[in-house]
Order: C-alpha cells, then structure tokens, then sequence
C-alpha cells in the first residue's frame, strides 16, 4: 500500500495577495529551518540562510501578514525571519 501523497500548501482564496506572500514566506522558512535543524548546520550558515531569505522579504516588500507566533525552540536567525511580516502590519 503506497502512503498518501504530501498535501499542498494552500492559502486561502479570500486573503489578499500580501497576506498570501506572507503566509507562503512563512511556510518556506519554517521547512528551511526545520532541515537546518535535522542536518545540524553550523550556526553562521542558518545566520547566512536567515539574511538571503530577509533581503528576498523585503525585495518582495509585504505587508500585513497574518503568520502565527514562532515556536520558542527556533534558532534565534529563524525566529527573526518569522516576525518580518508583523514588522509591516499598521
């Protein structure tokens, strides 16, 4: 018996285009975070990692995310990334 195929990331339809981006950063760097958690990457590449993935966020310049809370054991460079859409909301 195969095991059922991933389910994809879906955001809802009703959100704005903003609150969408938003929503999908947050996904790609909770999974980034997640690897460099299971591999044990040194220190300076997730801080290298956090950085590239901050200049994309604000090139991308969103705003009004609608991210929930990091988790308190992220690395202290993911968390930062997390809270990068809280930082535009008025």
């Amino acid at each position: 018996m195969k095991p059922a195929a991933p389910q994809a990331f879906e955001v809802p339809r009703d959100q704005s285009t903003a609150a969408r981006l938003a929503s999908l950063f947050r996904e790609i760097v909770l999974v980034l975070g997640g690897v460099c958690a299971v591999h044990g990457l040194d220190d300076g590449v997730v801080r290298e990692l956090a950085a590239g993935l901050e200049r994309a966020w604000r090139r991308a310049d969103a705003h009004k995310a609608t991210a929930r809370p990091p988790r308190p054991t992220a690395h202290p460079a993911i968390t930062a990334l997390l809270q990068l859409p809280e930082e535009d909301e008025p």
